[in-house]
Formats: C-alpha cells, sequence, structure tokens
C-alpha cells in the first residue's frame, strides 16, 4: 500500500503532481534505460530530461489506471526512436589507434604493464565494448526489448505496454533480440 502518490489527482480532474517526487522515484531507471539506449552519459541526460519535459507537457493524456512507470518510459523511448540518428554517434576510441606521433597505441601500452589486475580490468571493459557494439547492431526495438527486460528487470506485462505490443508479441520479440545478440557476438568470436 502506498502512503504517498505523487500523481495525486485532484482540482477537478486536473493533474495536482509533485514532480519534485515523481522525477525522484523515476529518474535512476530512466536513466539507466536512456544510458542504454544512448551508450552516452551527456545523451541519456538530455534524454531524460526531455522526456520528463515532455511528459509535464502531456501529463493529463496519462491514465490514471495505468502505472506512471511504463507510460513514461514509453515517452522516453519514443523520444529515442525519433531521434535514433542522434543517439547513435558514439565516442570511442580502439586500441589500435595511435596515441600519438611515435605509433604507440593503447594496445602497445598495455602490453608492457604486468600487473594481473589491469589486464583483467581491461580484458572486461574489452568484453563490455564488444557487447555494447553488438547491442548497437540490434535494431532499436530489440535494443530496447533487451534492456528492458534483462537489464532494467521490468516484467514482461510492463515491457510489452512499454513498447505498445501485445505480450505475446513481446515475448517472441525478445526471444529474437536474445538470438540476434547471441550471433553478433559470436560473430565477432566473443566467449559466452
Amino acid at each position: 500500500m502506498q502512503l504517498f502518490d505523487p500523481l495525486n489527482r485532484i482540482v477537478s480532474g486536473m493533474p495536482d503532481i509533485d514532480w519534485d517526487a515523481l522525477i525522484d522515484a523515476n529518474a535512476n531507471k530512466a536513466y539507466c534505460f536512456a544510458m542504454g539506449l544512448c551508450g552516452n552519459e551527456d545523451e541519456a541526460k538530455e534524454l531524460v530530461q526531455e522526456a520528463f519535459t515532455k511528459a509535464m507537457d502531456r501529463i493529463a493524456t496519462h491514465d490514471p489506471a495505468q502505472p506512471f512507470q511504463a507510460w513514461f518510459l514509453t515517452i522516453l523511448r519514443n523520444l529515442y526512436l525519433d531521434g535514433t540518428k542522434k543517439y547513435e554517434k558514439r565516442i570511442s576510441q580502439p586500441l589500435d589507434q595511435p596515441l600519438d606521433a611515435d605509433g604507440l597505441t593503447v594496445a602497445d601500452a598495455v602490453a608492457d604493464i604486468r600487473e594481473m589486475s589491469l589486464l583483467d580490468r581491461l580484458e572486461r571493459q574489452e568484453s563490455s565494448r564488444f557487447v555494447r557494439r553488438a547491442m548497437r547492431a540490434l535494431t532499436p526495438d530489440a535494443r530496447a526489448t533487451l534492456l528492458m527486460i534483462d537489464l532494467e528487470g521490468l516484467g514482461y506485462e510492463e515491457a510489452a505496454a512499454v513498447m505498445g505490443v501485445p505480450l505475446n508479441t513481446l515475448r517472441s520479440r525478445i526471444v529474437r533480440a536474445r538470438v540476434a545478440l547471441k550471433e553478433r557476438l559470436l560473430a565477432m568470436e566473443v566467449d559466452l
């Protein structure tokens, strides 16, 4: 039982909303979801801010019988899809790119370091880079589905509501997205 409802709808059917409480309750999950979609901190922050602004403008369209979080994540996802090209740009530096005029690369610099903890950390980062690259190769819907269910832990029903699809369609999409991700990782010869 929730004692405090930030979406307390009173005043002649108009929303009387504690936006600070609503943002506090949803910002972290929204940021994690946006970060998974964008892969860039600044873009994720901008996307979340834009989504909250749009939610404030359109709060009258929210059905009080439906969870706010699902409605809000739908707005965030749609904003991302509308600006996919903008959010697809990534800033990264490959390990084989020269760092200086001598042609020394990050990989060359690491090769001289014998500390195993550093090498282990770099290996994990490299594996994460492969996973991020494989995720970027997926369709936006497949990526969003994997992020919501496998990373954010949303239930299938809530994820289906966010995606705007029937539950069985979502189940099919998650299976296909997982298979596609695995195929891309295997194509990059990443150990699973």
